[in-house]
């Protein structure tokens, strides 16, 4: 698999942010909508339906490349119900996946699509079709079966790192975050689920792309530093 580079991706997510802007007549504002932007930008529309899924998998969603489609789990929809923020997340995802990776001109030939040896997607069967579905993992020795075959990949280039990428960049436009989050106490995590709330993500999704921005540093007991070699200092000075 090719590696593309964080930069490519962020601008490729900002190409389509501006090609959204052109085609809506109007400025961007948060929340970012991520429906519009799939449906006018890059021609993708959504369904919801039941996918099938194996002993240890909660699969929220998947693409149908030969339709167009994103397809949200119906048996799911109680979980992004729960989570605010997780179905924009998802649909971001399924569109970097269609954004990045998906061949167009091959869509006719369905073996160049699932020639996907490695990755960290799967394909189910939903009324719809077969879909390339992402995974969360639940509580069950299955389930980290799974999981510790994904976190395997972790380190690499691969496709999860690179559309979750994207589903950032889009949801999270670097101008518009840095502003909302240098009007706040970014240092707080009421504030930060705040911040969430605006731009209806999730507070996992904030605080990475935070960190990718270069405006915070969690550490593992979840104190939020201005960077991490703040974090470093004070560690050092023993604070």
């Amino acid at each position: 698999m090719a590696i593309i580079k964080n930069q490519e991706i962020e601008d490729l997510a900002h190409d389509r942010l501006v090609e959204f802007q052109r085609v809506a007549g109007c400025p961007l504002s948060i929340p970012i909508p991520i429906d519009l932007v799939a449906e006018k930008v890059l021609g993708l529309d959504f369904l919801w339906d039941t996918i099938e899924e194996l002993p240890g998998e909660t699969i929220l969603g998947g693409l149908n490349p030969k339709e167009r489609l994103i397809v949200l789990n119906e048996k799911r929809r109680d979980l992004f119900s729960e989570k605010p923020g997780l179905e924009r997340s998802t649909k971001g995802h399924e569109m970097g996946h269609w954004d990045l990776f998906i061949e167009k001109g091959a869509l006719e030939h369905p073996i160049l699509i699932h020639d996907k040896s490695g990755c960290p997607f799967a394909f189910r069967r939903s009324p719809k079709g077969d879909v390339a579905i992402i995974k969360v993992l639940s509580q069950n020795p299955e389930g980290w079966a799974l999981l510790r075959q994904i976190k395997s990949r972790t380190d690499e280039p691969n496709e999860e790192r690179a559309v979750n990428r994207y589903a950032a960049a889009l949801s999270m436009p670097p101008d518009l975050l840095r502003s909302e989050a240098l009007k706040t106490d970014r240092m707080k995590w009421p504030n930060l689920y705040q911040v969430a709330k605006k731009f209806d993500v999730t507070i996992s999704a904030l605080t990475v792309r935070l960190e990718q921005l270069g405006l915070i540093y969690v550490d593992e007991n979840k104190k939020i530093y201005e960077s991490r070699s703040a974090a470093m200092g004070q560690t050092t000075l023993g604070f």
